[in-house]
């Protein structure tokens, strides 16, 4: 149906939701450390699944399966697909290089998990991944919210693991990453530097599925006559290749359409969102284990920080474009100046800041000045227009997972949870159910309605907490009590 769409971007947080997003951070890893440590985990992960887990024998429909995409959607559908549908093998295509992959500090972003988000996870790995992903985050005990109007923020306690028996925790991206990629057993085929320049799929003549360059030329591809048990997962993110496929039915984007990907099927919210991770607490006068958030009168700027582990702290900065009402002019924020001087960012972001003319955004600032200008990211606040009413293509070859499936607004932070949500339920119908086709369509039907739902309920909510309003609806039962293994 038809509804407002609005998004106030990754820092809107209040009551028992909080705000999250999802980009790289960095520090190097070696490849021998991760191969070994994967290896291990692999064998451990498996034997502790196989007791736990219903029948994990091999999917009739599914054994070769090319993953277009390696963060957290990408990485946990390759996981989910090996250790509960025992597909033998996969193909993770990833943008960035091997070094950027294996880094843990630099570039990035917090995520919020729910509990939600942890039981996909137990799902995926078993206890051991779910429990180590909680220790290497901060739980979260509560947060503090400076609406218009108010000097002292409203306190609100996180009552989450008291009423689920699982707490909400928030964890640097790049942990929870590296955390995946230690389930994936060697054999796993992680190219780096690919799927960039993809454009279209092809069951060749030999029987082999191909995803295709805008040359022609194959980028990946599955062994001969193997494409009637093959496929391809797109895992690339709300500006989704893979989703053009999809929602035109197909196989290629023309030469015509390939300027307009960036934007297709997607609605431009309004606002630009800013953040980064810092190695850095929040400081001995805030409160532990919480989060503060602000925002300004009439919603223009949204200000978040909240701790990530291991002495870290995520922060966030949304803001609206600004329209002069005399002419209609939208002026976007940092528009005129660029967005590639990050030193030039980081200035005008302060600038923006100090003009709110308020001690109790001193939280923001006082992160911003602490942060390594290279390590912000900038983006604009974008999510899908249609969702379904199938995320798999009429042919049964390639199925959407996480943004390219659900791009939605932040203002539940439930991006993250979603994808580890869909990585599992994938993975399980997989599993389930006998062809490709019927497994898509049970997937399909599992998460349509799901996405549609979360969507409308974050874009209504965010709509009134940007305008002040304060009896907003906690939806966090309905979200929080998702749980695959009474979903089968």
């Amino acid at each position: 149906g038809e509804y407002r769409r609005f998004d106030m971007g990754s820092c809107i947080l209040s009551f028992n939701c909080y705000i999250y997003t999802t980009i790289m951070l960095s520090t190097l890893l070696s490849s021998a450390s991760a191969f070994t440590k994967r290896h291990t985990s692999v064998a451990v992960v498996r034997s502790r699944l196989s007791n736990r887990l219903s029948s994990t024998t091999a999917s009739e429909g599914v054994d070769q399966v090319i993953v277009v995409g390696g963060g957290i959607a990408g990485l946990a559908t390759a996981a989910a697909l090996q250790n509960i549908a025992n597909v033998p093998k996969i193909q993770v295509l990833e943008k960035s290089s091997h070094d950027s992959f294996f880094q843990k500090e630099g570039i990035g972003a917090g995520v919020q998990l729910g509990p939600n988000g942890l039981r996909a996870l137990r799902a995926i790995g078993g206890e051991e991944l779910m429990q180590r992903v909680i220790d290497s985050g901060s739980i979260l005990k509560g947060n503090a919210i400076y609406l218009p109007g108010m000097s002292d923020p409203m306190m609100q306690p996180d009552t989450t693991e008291e009423d689920s028996g699982l707490p909400q925790v928030f964890v640097r991206w790049s942990v929870l990453r590296s955390n995946l990629n230690d389930l994936l057993a060697p054999a796993v085929d992680i190219q780096f530097n690919a799927g960039s320049d993809i454009c279209g799929y092809e069951v060749a003549g030999d029987g082999s599925l191909n995803i295709l360059s805008e040359s022609g030329a194959a980028i990946a591809s599955t062994p001969p006559a193997s494409a009637p048990t093959s496929l391809i997962v797109g895992a690339d993110g709300a500006v989704s290749k893979c989703r053009y496929w999809i929602q035109t039915g197909q196989s290629d984007i023309p030469a015509t359409e390939r300027e307009k990907v960036d934007t297709f099927d997607l609605v431009d919210t309004g606002r630009i969102n800013l953040k980064a991770v810092v190695p850095k607490s929040l400081g001995d006068s805030f409160e532990e284990g919480h989060t503060y958030s602000y925002f300004a009168p009439g919603g223009g700027v949204a200000c978040f920080a909240g701790p990530a582990g291991d002495g870290h702290t995520y922060w966030a900065i949304s803001i609206a474009d600004e329209k002069d009402e005399e002419t209609g002019q939208v002026t976007q924020f940092m528009a005129n100046k660029g967005q590639s001087d990050l030193n030039e960012v980081k200035l005008a972001l302060l600038d923006k800041i100090s003009s709110l003319d308020t001690d109790t955004v001193k939280f923001a600032s006082d992160m911003i000045e602490a942060t390594d200008p290279e390590t912000i990211y900038a983006t604009r606040s974008k999510e899908a227009q249609n969702i379904g009413p199938s995320l798999a293509t009429n042919d049964g070859k390639v199925v959407l997972v996480g943004d390219a499936a659900h791009a939605m607004s932040g203002a539940y932070g439930q991006n993250p949870n979603f994808a580890l949500e869909g990585a599992a339920e994938l993975a399980t119908c997989i599993r389930n159910n006998g062809s490709i086709e019927s497994a898509l369509q049970k997937y399909s039907s599992m998460r349509v309605g799901r996405c549609f739902e979360m969507q409308k309920r974050s874009a209504e909510r965010a709509a009134k907490a940007m305008k002040g309003g304060k009896d907003l609806e906690d939806v966090s039962a309905w979200i929080h009590k998702w749980d695959i293994e009474k979903n089968e």
